[in-house]
């Protein structure tokens, strides 16, 4: 399926979606399943599980995405809310996706071992004191991870990352990204923020690849599950 022709009529009723909300107040967007059915020529409807959906907490001045996996290529529309009920939205759609733009948006839940070092040149003559700390994702993108460590991780900007991919093959990337949000969850769990730096066209592939493989598995998790 070609993803520039692709209409609303191509999506299957009750097909299990991916939908990134955005919520007051906060930059991140919250991701969840609903199931999908078309109303209109640019209309549809979503239908979540009871206790999916955060209606108060939704920004209805802001757009919406909604991921389509069909087995192969993935669809990505662009979309406002139009109406809100219990467990359900209404949307309309205002336009595909590209991959390139997908990067912005698209994002994982996913707990896989991060390992964050110093970053020192052979040739720097740098006297600081190496360290390495080894932590938990809980996201990842083709931009960045948010990680949790047990310590807070030296104020230093790059950092090596060494990210070990989900999967049955667990394949370690080496990164170099800038912290660029801290925050402390309590006195030994820090939440750090991670944006890549100077990372190849390659190696953002084979990040996002693996992300959408990740949500492929929750939305058939998902949809065994509803069904």
């Amino acid at each position: 399926m070609n993803p520039q022709t692709v209409s609303l009529t191509d999506i299957p009723d009750n097909k299990p979606v991916r939908i990134y909300l955005p919520i007051k107040e906060h930059a991140q967007r919250y991701r969840t399943q609903a199931l999908y059915k078309t109303l209109a020529a640019s209309e549809f409807e979503l239908r979540f599980e009871p206790g999916a959906l955060p209606i108060d907490q939704l920004d209805l001045s802001e757009s919406c995405l909604v991921n389509v996996d069909f087995g192969g290529p993935n669809i990505s529309l662009q979309a406002v809310i139009s109406s809100t009920a219990q467990h359900k939205l209404v949307m309309n759609a205002e336009k595909l996706v590209s991959h390139d733009q997908m990067r912005e948006f698209f994002r994982v839940d996913a707990v896989t071992e991060v390992i964050s070092k110093s970053f020192q040149s052979d040739f720097s003559g740098s006297r600081d004191k190496a360290w390495s700390l080894r932590g938990k994702t809980i996201d990842i993108s083709g931009n960045g991870i948010l990680a949790t460590f047990s310590e807070k991780p030296p104020e230093e900007s790059p950092v090596k990352l060494e990210l070990t991919l989900p999967g049955q093959k667990k394949r370690v990337i080496p990164l170099l990204a800038n912290p660029v949000r801290t925050t402390r969850v309590d006195h030994d769990n820090w939440e750090i923020a991670y944006h890549f730096q100077n990372i190849s066209g390659e190696t953002r592939d084979l990040i996002v690849g693996c992300c959408f493989e990740i949500q492929r598995r929750f939305l058939r998790l998902g949809a065994s599950e509803i069904n």
